[in-house]
């Protein structure tokens, strides 16, 4: 697998407790894991603590993933985190590297 640009950040959306925010959570971790990324810097935003942020990145849905890269445009994974193969795939599209086997 190619490296995965330092200077990019996983910003995951979340409301509240809610069995799948906290599910989005927990399959995120184990994604980043698998495919090398456990280094990045990842945000974690509960949009009904801090709806302002939800304002701020014009966010429609939770749980939501978006990858900030220092250049480019955001990239968004909207809904079910539950899917690791489909998650570990966008994300090594979204980071620019290949997929972990």
């Amino acid at each position: 697998m190619s490296a995965l640009p330092a200077q990019a950040v996983v910003a995951l959306f979340v409301a509240g407790d809610a069995p799948r925010s906290t599910a989005a959570l927990r399959n995120l971790s184990a994604v980043l894991g698998a495919i090398g990324g456990a280094a990045l810097r990842v945000d974690v935003f509960d949009v009904l603590r801090d709806p302002a942020k939800a304002l701020e990145f014009g966010l429609l849905a939770t749980p939501s993933l978006c990858v900030i890269p220092a250049e480019g445009r955001r990239r968004w994974y909207v809904g079910d985190l539950g899917r690791a193969d489909a998650l570990a795939n966008w994300l090594a599209d979204s980071l620019g590297c290949a997929p972990g086997p």
